[in-house]
């Protein structure tokens, strides 16, 4: 039986990995884990090599997002150390801001709804970048979070038929609320978008363990986003 690819997460924030619980990132605090006693990027980055075998991550920069600095040195550090292929969201809004991601040395840069200016700034970024970004679909609840007034509060299946329609083919659809609660992974809109989308589909938020992981396979979903349950070994390598 077939199961989604696991991609570790790190949520960074003031230079350490932290726990995210439901997009409530004022409460964030660093990670206490099961794979490893630091909660220094690069220690978590080598203890996901190590333990899972993975070679490729997530990371959020959460300071980045929230624009209140960035830890892309860190970023720098990780991927010249690793190896590991890197998924950045560093809170890109246009495409100035993507060609600031690339120069971290990653992989690809994330190209999320959540500081996305507006569909102009979208196209733009496909234009220039299309071939080195990753659409992110951000949900609260169900509904799209968005800086763009245009896009915000829409529909998760509208929203990803948008952005497929500007060129993204590669797509996260990251349900904030999930995120470190352990609900599991599954919801309306993940399900609406992976029978209506010929997008290549990540999920994020909820996975609780290979069940999970099982059942994302099974209704079109390719890799989903792992944090918590790889720290509690939930998830087993």
């Amino acid at each position: 039986m077939g199961q989604a690819e696991i991609i570790p997460v790190m949520d960074i924030m003031k230079g350490e990995v932290v726990h995210g619980i439901a997009g409530k990132r004022n409460e964030y605090r660093p990670i206490k884990s099961r794979i490893v006693e630091s909660a220094a990027p690069i220690d978590v980055a080598e203890a996901f090599t190590r333990v899972f075998g993975v070679d490729r991550i997530y990371i959020a920069d959460l300071d980045a997002i929230r624009g209140i600095g960035d830890n892309f040195s860190v970023v720098t550090d990780i991927a010249d150390s690793t190896g590991l292929k890197i998924l950045l969201d560093g809170g890109a809004g246009n495409e100035g801001d993507i060609d600031r991601l690339l120069q971290t040395g990653i992989q690809s840069a994330i190209v999320a709804t959540e500081t996305l200016a507006s569909r102009e700034a979208l196209i733009k970024i496909q234009q220039i970048h299309g071939k080195s970004v990753v659409g992110s679909l951000d949900l609260m609840n169900g509904k799209t979070l968005s800086a763009c007034k245009e896009f915000s509060g829409t529909d998760p299946l509208t929203m990803a038929r948008i952005l497929e329609a500007h060129g993204i083919r590669n797509l996260i659809v990251l349900e904030l609320s999930l995120v470190g609660t352990g609900k599991g992974p599954i919801h309306d809109g993940l399900r609406q978008i992976c029978s209506n989308s010929s997008s290549e589909i990540i999920a994020g938020g909820g996975v609780r363990n290979c069940d999970d992981l099982h059942e994302l396979y099974e209704i079109g979903v390719g890799a989903a986003l792992v944090a918590t349950a790889l720290h509690q070994k939930t998830i087993l390598p």
